[in-house]
């Protein structure tokens, strides 16, 4: 019930955004309110969505106020163009910069470009700008239908490729099969664009159809959502034909000229892993319905993630489905996801291959994501991969701050650091299985236990095979002189084989060696074989044993997160202390694994015991390191862990006789 109710958004963050676009609180506390962070709302990507966008050009005040009184145009004009300030990367997923599109003439475009030009209020060009900046300006979300047309509202991801744009102001005119045609000219197909694109000189051999009506749908439905989300600042500003060719040439300059390309792509290319952090947004919620075999019908979900450039198509986990279902995650979320895994090609595939859909069902490519590796995004995060410089010290992963937000079943989790509160004697999970592998018995023994156990396997083991090996030998050895040449058997029969040997030829000779070396090797392999044979049916069961350490662990406490006051009141005794079973531990990491350590653990797996608590597993692919600063020991008093304290028999005998007492007297 706790992991259910934490999905709810805290009052704080609603009142702050609750207009906004896809809003979530910080990353660094994120992870303690796992899913909490999913339930924010926009006016951005439609009516269900939220908004989906990266660091991208933000209009000013200035930008479109004289093309109302332009006659006609096809495309930017040569004499005024309008071109967007390419911008730095972000230093900081939280600093998403607003870059201003200008009006400039062709003699100060040089002069132009190489500046950064910043708005701070809309009116000063002084400073950087961000999202959550130009929020605080935008102020509270008003009506957007007075300030953003009609044809703006309705657009989202499946009908953004279907949107024309009147051709005299560049303004959203209809979208294809909503509304009909107007009167009146229109522009915005793909044709026309490609012969814009090369009327401008760029290289139609670097770029197809496809390439063409994928951006135009993913600009398109992000400068929509940009001017839903700020209807006040940029309504009927920012969603502009001028405005989508200029960021079609910026895609075309980064990705096929500047071979830079975005990070859905390069993992559906598998030059890069699929495990490493990406932040993707939530584009469509697929279902698939089908009829099964009882005649009932099964649904099956998946969602459409992008990073603004490409798409995918991933299934989720049963957790991750339950809050799509709650509409927690739905279109415009973003996630932040990690350890993930491409399935469905080995060689992986090109997003602009004919055959490859990510909305359709026989898409084959897809990203497997689960609970314990995804996390909600800010809202104004920017998508693609994380900066390795913000995550390098967790080996590309993000660090699950609590065991509260460990989800069973739900992937292996990340990184986590956890304080080791007892360990316990190693012991051993003996098996005894049939000779179809089935296991019969199961035995948990201490090392003295097994120790004893597998020396008197060990000695049975032995006379057994002596007792077989004499007879093994005769039979294998009759056997196979059976294939044995002429000469040697003839040796063999006479009463003096070295005379017998002596009086062969040369060829002779070498086939009698030949056969002596060949027979001593295969006599041997026959004879194991034999044994091995006869051990079964004399014993059927076979043994075996796997080592495992039980320790008792709780989350550690990272005060750092903490205020002052939730510092103060924090009460040790409601942390939650969880079984860790360590399966083959090797010498190494048992070394590290003592009571009142500190250890950050990667790839442990979460399953649901018997009693609905949380068991936590570890194996031979768990990494396991000390923290890089260690902690002193009242933090990790704070955490939870309590020494061992000794106790006197006369204490011990004290409370036997107290519970005696007690007992008689019930």
């Amino acid at each position: 019930s706790f992991l259910i109710c934490s999905f709810y958004r805290s009052s704080r963050v609603q009142d702050e955004f609750r207009d906004g676009a896809f809003v979530t609180p910080d990353v660094r506390r994120v992870n303690n309110h796992f899913g909490n962070r999913f339930n924010a709302l926009t006016a951005g990507l439609s009516t269900e969505a939220s908004c989906a966008q990266r660091s991208n050009i933000v209009t000013a005040k200035k930008v479109l106020q004289n093309n109302s009184s332009k006659s006609q145009w096809s495309g930017i004009s040569t004499s005024e163009s309008i071109v967007p300030v390419t911008s730095p990367t972000c230093a900081s997923s939280r600093r998403t910069p607003i870059h201003i599109t200008i009006e400039i003439h062709p003699e100060n475009e040089s002069s132009l470009k190489s500046k950064r030009l910043f708005e701070s209020s809309l009116d000063r060009l002084d400073k950087k700008i961000t999202l959550r900046e130009l929020a605080t300006i935008e102020g509270k979300p008003l009506s957007v239908s007075n300030r953003v047309l009609s044809v703006t509202c309705s657009i989202n991801s499946t009908n953004a490729t279907k949107l024309r744009f009147n051709r005299n102001d560049g303004l959203p005119l209809f979208i294809i099969g909503q509304n009909a045609a107007p009167k009146g000219e229109f522009v915005g197909s793909v044709g026309e664009i490609k012969n814009w694109l090369i009327s401008q000189d760029f290289d139609s051999s670097l770029f197809c159809t496809k390439w063409i009506s994928n951006h135009y749908r993913w600009i398109v439905w992000k400068l929509a959502a940009m001017e839903r989300r700020f209807p006040q600042c940029l309504g009927r500003k920012y969603l502009t034909y001028q405005h989508v060719l200029a960021q079609l040439c910026t895609r075309y300059e980064k990705e096929l000229k500047g071979a830079r390309l975005p990070a859905v792509r390069k993992i559906l290319n598998k030059d890069i892993s699929a495990t490493r952090m990406t932040i993707l947004c939530v584009s469509q919620v697929l279902r698939f319905r089908s009829k099964q075999k009882d005649g009932k019908t099964h649904t099956e979900v998946r969602l459409e993630l992008t990073d603004g450039w490409y798409s995918l198509q991933a299934v989720v986990d049963g957790f991750l489905l339950g809050l799509i279902e709650q509409r927690q995650i739905k279109v415009g979320s973003k996630l932040m996801v990690c350890n993930a895994q491409l399935v469905g090609s080995d060689d992986g595939v090109d997003p602009l291959d004919d055959c490859y859909d990510s909305s359709k069902r026989n898409c084959q490519v897809l990203l497997k994501i689960n609970s314990n590796n995804t996390r909600p995004a800010r809202w104004d995060a920017k998508l693609g991969f994380v900066s390795p410089k913000y995550n390098h010290h967790l080996g590309g992963t993000f660090l699950v701050k609590s065991l509260r937000d460990v989800i069973p079943d739900g992937g292996a989790i990340p990184a986590i650091d956890l304080v080791v509160c007892r360990k316990y004697p190693k012991l051993y999970l003996e098996h005894i299985s049939d000779s179809n592998h089935n296991i019969v018995e199961t035995l948990h023994l201490t090392e003295a236990e097994e120790a004893e156990r597998l020396s008197e396997h060990e000695a049975r083991h032995q006379l057994t095979s002596e007792k077989y090996a004499e007879e093994a030998r005769t039979y294998c050895a009759k056997e196979l002189d059976e294939d044995a040449p002429e000469e040697w058997k003839k040796m063999v029969a006479s009463g003096s084989p070295e005379d017998f040997y002596q009086q062969l030829g040369e060829n002779e000779k070498i086939n009698v060696d030949n056969w002596e070396k060949k027979r001593t090797t295969l006599l041997h392999g026959m004879v194991l074989k034999s044994i091995q044979d006869s051990l079964k049916d004399d014993s059927p069961n076979q043994r075996s044993s796997v080592p495992y350490i039980r320790l008792l662990v709780r989350s550690f406490s990272h005060l750092e997160d903490l205020s002052l006051n939730e510092a103060h009141n924090l009460n040790t005794d409601e942390i939650p202390s969880v079984e860790l079973l360590f399966w083959r531990v090797s010498e190494q990491v048992e070394s590290l694994l003592k009571e009142g350590s500190v250890l950050r653990m990667k790839k442990l797996t979460a399953k649901r015991g018997r009693f609905d608590e949380i068991t936590l597993t570890a194996g031979p692919e768990t990494h396991v390191e000390p923290l890089h600063h260690a902690p002193t020991y009242q933090h990790i008093l704070m955490s939870g862990y309590k020494k061992r304290v000794p106790t006197s028999l006369v204490s011990i005998n004290i409370e036997s006789k107290r519970i005696g007492a007690s007992r008689e007297t019930r």
